[in-house]
């Protein structure tokens, strides 16, 4: 049984023991999204909410099935329960409207009145509250986790690119839900390989999407057999590199993505693979070899793991003898069939059937074997 964690609600700031200063948020999608899982998928839910949030409270004891509601006290207590949670679940859907600038110094008591006239200014300083959803990954690293951006008035790309730079990438969410307040039916899920999937009002969709990312299983990595580079994979990998340069998806922080396997002629297992952190200048000596796929695993050698996609590659290549290297690229390949998409590294994308030696997952890049002239094979 899968354990979730699922934030909803505006998180406040206190300014004194009775005001607060909050988002405007309803939360009625998370704590859907949060009965759902509990009653159709039969998880089991920690649900956090703000301790304020009356108007929904309704909705919540309605919930039934293996639920622990934890109702908090505004952004620090916010902090502490999700970041104790985070040690004790499979993945967490961060979709609580935190709010991010919180008065430095709560009054205790109420804020005095007197001596005022209607009109009068007063200076209240305020910071900048924490990012919770920052520390949940470095908390329990192997979690999957959901993030959300929300903006007010901005262009479909400004919002796409706030919620994979703003959250994805300094988060390491797996995925983020993403909209705007002049629409609030119509969400994206922003993935870490920045391919992009929209919803309109159909939430039975977006949940389906949601239970298959919290539900998927991935490849680890294991260091456990010495080997090397022989000449020949060297080359090949150094002419695919060149050939292909320039066409790295870049990802916006110094890394790029897209990815190479070159297998050993004499051993179809073994071969040299990019790392899961390629650099736009990478070469041979950033590869990786590796690798046997056995047990949810991928057998490499040396410190650095494999691309998120070596099982798939490996797989493609062991399938099609003929192929010198398995290539993937973030941007479509015309005349390829297109596979439904899968969170990369995934057991779901990486076990996924291998419809020929060339093709394309939606949204997300190709898969192609290479021949001797490093071009894609169409066909078998």
């Amino acid at each position: 049984m899968r354990r979730v964690l699922i934030t909803a609600g505006p998180i406040y700031g206190a300014l004194d023991d009775n005001k607060v200063v909050s988002n405007r948020s309803r939360g009625i999608w998370a704590i859907r999204y949060a009965r759902h899982v509990a009653e159709d998928m039969g998880w089991a839910v920690h649900l956090v909410v703000p301790d304020i949030w009356f108007e929904a409270m309704s909705q919540v004891r309605e919930i039934r099935g293996d639920v622990r509601v934890e109702r908090v006290h505004g952004v620090f207590g916010y902090r502490d329960a999700c970041e104790a949670a985070a040690l004790h679940v499979d993945g967490a859907v961060m979709a609580a409207a935190v709010v991010n600038w919180i008065p430095a110094h709560p009054v205790p008591g109420k804020m005095e009145t007197s001596g005022y006239a209607p009109g009068d200014e007063i200076m209240v300083p305020f910071v900048l509250a924490p990012r919770v959803i920052d520390r949940m990954r470095q908390i329990n690293p192997h979690m999957t986790l959901v993030g959300c951006k929300m903006l007010s008035g901005c262009t479909q790309a400004d919002l796409l690119e706030a919620a994979y730079m703003g959250v994805v990438i300094p988060a390491r969410c797996t995925a983020v839900v993403a909209n705007d307040m002049s629409n609030l039916r119509q969400k994206w899920m922003v993935y870490g390989d920045r391919s992009v999937h929209a919803f309109d009002g159909d939430f039975e969709s977006f949940f389906s999407e949601l239970d298959q990312v919290l539900g998927d299983a991935f490849y680890r990595t294991v260091w456990n057999r010495t080997s090397c580079r022989t000449v020949m994979e060297c080359r090949v990998m150094e002419k695919i590199l060149q050939e292909y340069e320039g066409r790295f998806l870049d990802r916006g922080d110094g890394q790029v993505l897209g990815s190479v396997y070159v297998p050993n002629l004499g051993d179809r297992g073994w071969g040299v693979l990019t790392p899961r952190m390629k650099r736009r200048d990478m070469g041979v000596q950033d590869m990786v070899v590796g690798g046997d796929i056995m047990d949810g695993a991928i057998h490499v050698t040396g410190t650095a793991k494999a691309t998120l996609n070596a099982p798939l590659l490996i797989r493609m290549a062991q399938k099609y003898p003929q192929a010198v290297a398995v290539l993937h690229l973030h941007e479509m390949l015309p005349g390829a069939p297109i596979e439904p998409y899968a969170v990369p590294g995934s057991q779901r994308d990486n076990d996924r059937e291998i419809p020929g030696p060339a093709f394309n997952i939606e949204g997300h890049g190709f898969m192609a074997c290479l021949g001797d002239d490093m071009r894609p094979i169409m066909f078998e």
